[in-house]
C-alpha cells in the first residue's frame, strides 16, 4: 500500500520545523521530502532528532545533479552526492531524488551526454549502494528522464538495482499518456510526485480530488505493478495561489480516505 508523503515547502521557516511536523503527522502525513533550499540551512543531525520525535520519515532528500554539462558540472555533481549520502544516513536511508542536468532531454542529447549520465549514475549508485541506499530518476520535462523510453534507457545503460524512478504524471509535458507511462515505469516506480490539474497540458493546479487525473484509478495500477512508495504532494502553495496548509490538509484527507478505500477493496 502506498504511503502518504509532502515536500516541505519552500515557504515554510526551517527554525519552525518542529511545529510543522507535529501538525502534518495530524493530517496524515507520514513522511516528508526535503529539497537544497531547506537541508542547506539545517542541522541534519537535529532534524534527524526531529524526524523521530515528531514520529515523520523522511522519504527522500532532493539534490541537483548535472552530468551532462561537462566536467566541472559531473565532479561538482559527485561531492555534491556524497554529502547527499552521508545525509541519508543521518536521516534513516530515504531515497536520494536524481537529475541529470537541466535543459538537456532525451530527444536532444548526444551520445557524448548520454555515457557521462551513465557513468556518472553509475558512480553515485555504487557511492550509496553498501549502505542500502536507493535513488530515484525524477521523470521530469527537461531532463534525459522526460519520457518512459528515456527513463529506461537510464535505467538499461546504468545497470544498477539501487536505481528506479519518481515519475511525476503526466510525463512529457502531458504528452506520454498515462497508460503508457504506468505500463513501461510501474514496475520500477519507487515514488510519486503528485499533482492534479485543470487540463494536462497548461492546466492550473488543484487538488488531487478536483483534476483531470484520477488518482482512484492510477494509484491501484501503478500499486499492482508493486509500487508501494510515498504519494508525495508537491508545490502544495499552487504556484503562490493557494495556502500550503489548506492544500496540506485537503490533501491529507483525501489520500488517507482513498487508503482505506483501497484496503476495503483489496480484503
Amino acid at each position: 500500500m502506498f504511503r502518504i508523503g509532502l515536500c516541505y515547502p519552500m515557504s515554510w521557516d526551517v527554525g519552525e520545523v518542529r511545529g510543522h511536523l507535529a501538525r502534518l503527522r495530524k493530517f496524515g502525513y507520514e513522511g516528508i521530502e526535503f529539497w537544497p533550499v531547506s537541508l542547506d540551512k539545517m542541522d541534519i543531525a537535529e532534524l534527524a532528532d526531529i524526524l523521530q520525535d515528531t514520529g515523520v520519515a523522511c522519504a527522500q532528500i532532493c539534490p541537483y545533479f548535472d552530468f551532462v554539462h561537462g566536467q566541472e558540472k559531473w565532479d561538482e555533481t559527485l561531492r555534491i552526492a556524497e554529502r547527499y549520502v552521508s545525509w541519508s544516513l543521518q536521516l534513516g536511508k530515504p531515497l536520494i531524488r536524481v537529475f541529470t542536468g537541466p535543459g538537456v532531454g532525451p530527444a536532444e542529447a548526444t551520445v557524448e551526454q548520454w555515457e557521462a549520465a551513465f557513468r556518472g549514475l553509475q558512480r553515485v549508485c555504487d557511492m550509496a549502494a553498501p549502505h542500502g541506499i536507493r535513488l530515484a530518476l525524477e521523470c521530469h520535462g527537461g531532463s534525459l528522464m522526460a519520457d518512459s523510453p528515456g527513463a529506461l534507457r537510464l535505467l538499461a545503460g546504468v545497470g544498477r538495482p539501487n536505481l528506479g524512478v519518481n515519475p511525476q504524471l503526466p510525463l512529457k509535458d502531458g504528452h506520454e499518456t498515462i497508460d503508457t507511462t504506468i505500463e513501461q515505469l510501474g514496475h520500477v516506480t519507487w515514488h510519486m510526485h503528485t499533482h492534479n490539474y485543470t487540463a494536462l497540458v497548461g492546466g492550473h493546479l488543484l487538488p488531487l480530488a478536483e483534476g483531470v487525473l484520477d488518482y482512484g484509478e492510477t494509484l491501484p495500477r501503478l500499486m499492482a505493478k508493486g509500487f508501494d512508495g510515498y504519494v508525495s504532494i508537491e508545490h502544495a502553495n499552487h504556484e503562490g495561489r493557494r495556502d500550503p496548509w489548506e492544500i496540506a490538509e485537503i490533501e491529507g484527507a483525501y489520500l488517507t480516505k482513498l487508503r482505506e478505500e483501497l484496503s476495503r477493496r483489496n480484503q
